[in-house]
């Protein structure tokens, strides 16, 4: 990068950060939607007292002029938990004498909480990401029921069983799925080190907490045979697919020829002519998007630039900077793999959706510190799946863990997160 080229971006740099917190000037406004009439509880009707003219008192007889302004106010009532007590009766049969105690009524569960607080429980720690005794404090202090963190704990395994087979089948169809956002992180067990896996498809979404980050474990994800389109980063965990199968991510890409453009000499020239092309891809495939051109049109509008970047490469690859000439080797070896988002409908150049998909899960890992058990592996495995999935089909996750605990209660199966065929 030139001085020049420095010194404008110090100055862009500089102008947004002058910038005031909130909408700029020109940006159009939000407001609050006004609830439907039949969801009002209470009116009030207000009349003004005298007139803003000559200070004249109103009775209440003039003429209304126009339609009432008006105003809605929100509040929550008092919130205080619905306690049932079951008395269970013990009866003497007058035939054998023997005695009989009567049983919890069908829904009812041996656990000290209900469905609803159950999801509650799960939703506050692993929807909002609270400690168990930040998630104790919380149920007492706004839902008024006196609760430790062990019960925390307890009320949360419990909500992680109901949730397996919903995760398993996740599971199941993210390894059929066409297309499929794939990430990793590092995780802890125990202070150990983890790696959490993410397979995401259209609707659906499945995590997997594996020890390694390695070829094995992509195979768990994905499954050794899958059949559909994997759009990653150029991780070689994921080379068990045939590159034809593959969609590397261009926004990681962008992240490594920014390094590469800040190098002195020849490598640094070589960098930025890669990253300004790799911009115009990104920039034609967002105006594929906007104006609903068809595949055809990007294909051919990408071809110039695929061929350029393609003679960059090779150019990079014969220099004598070895960690460029590395890079540039690397890249050309997969380099049919940049380009499929081209040639199939429906593939994203870059691996975004991923890694804002595990955004949550690492500020989960920031705050909670990682699990301490097997256990605590599956719970982070199906709450996020669980979470993931209601986002990517605009549910809401506590209605959800609301009807699997209710099912669970009544000793059903928690009901599918998969989508209905139309």
């Amino acid at each position: 990068m030139t001085r020049q080229q420095r010194r404008a971006l110090a100055r862009e740099r500089a102008k947004k950060s002058l910038r005031k917190p909130g909408g700029q000037p020109g940006h159009e406004g939000k407001h609050r939607q006004m609830a439907p009439p039949e969801r009002v509880d209470e009116r009030f009707d207000q009349l003004p007292g005298e007139c803003c003219g000559c200070g004249r008192a109103f009775t209440g007889a003039e003429q209304q002029t126009g339609k009432p302004v008006i105003h809605q106010k929100w509040e929550l009532p008092p919130i205080s938990p619905l306690i049932f007590e079951y008395r269970l009766h013990r009866l003497r049969c007058p035939g054998c004498g023997k005695k009989t105690l009567a049983g919890l009524p069908a829904g009812v569960s041996c656990s000290a909480f209900g469905p609803r607080l159950e999801a509650h429980i799960a939703t506050l720690a692993g929807v909002y990401r609270l400690s168990r005794r930040q998630v104790a404090e919380v149920i007492q202090e706004m839902l008024g029921c006196a609760i430790s963190t062990g019960a925390v704990d307890a009320a949360i395994m419990r909500m992680s069983r109901v949730l397996a087979d919903p995760w398993a089948a996740l599971a199941r169809a993210v390894r059929h799925a066409d297309v499929v956002h794939a990430d990793e992180t590092s995780w802890r067990l125990g202070g150990a080190q983890q790696w959490l896996w993410l397979g995401a498809a259209a609707l659906v979404a499945c995590y997997r907490i594996d020890p390694h980050r390695s070829k094995a474990a992509a195979k768990e994800l994905l499954g050794a045979d899958f059949p559909g389109i994997v759009i990653s980063d150029r991780y070689a965990a994921y080379h068990f697919l045939d590159v034809l199968q593959q969609q590397l991510c261009w926004a990681h890409a962008i992240r490594q020829l920014i390094e590469i453009s800040e190098r002195s000499g020849a490598p640094g020239k070589l960098g930025e002519k890669l990253l300004k092309d790799a911009r115009r891809v990104i920039a034609l495939h967002a105006e594929y998007l906007a104006d609903a051109h068809t595949l055809h049109w990007l294909k051919s509008k990408l071809e110039p630039l695929r061929g350029h970047i393609q003679g960059l490469l090779e150019q990079g690859e014969r220099g004598r900077h070895q960690k460029t000439a590395n890079f540039c080797s690397g890249l050309l070896e997969e380099y049919e793999a940049l380009w499929t988002f081209c040639e199939v409908q429906g593939i994203d150049p870059t691996n975004n959706a991923a890694e804002r998909a595990l955004r949550h899960a690492v500020i989960m890992r920031r705050v909670q510190g990682g699990t301490q058990s097997e256990d605590g592996n599956r719970w982070i495995e199906r709450i996020l799946s669980v979470n993931e999935t209601c986002r990517l089909q605009g549910r809401a996750v506590l209605d959800y863990l609301t009807i699997a605990a209710t099912a669970a209660h009544h000793g059903q199966a928690a009901p599918s997160l998969l989508p209905r065929a139309p």
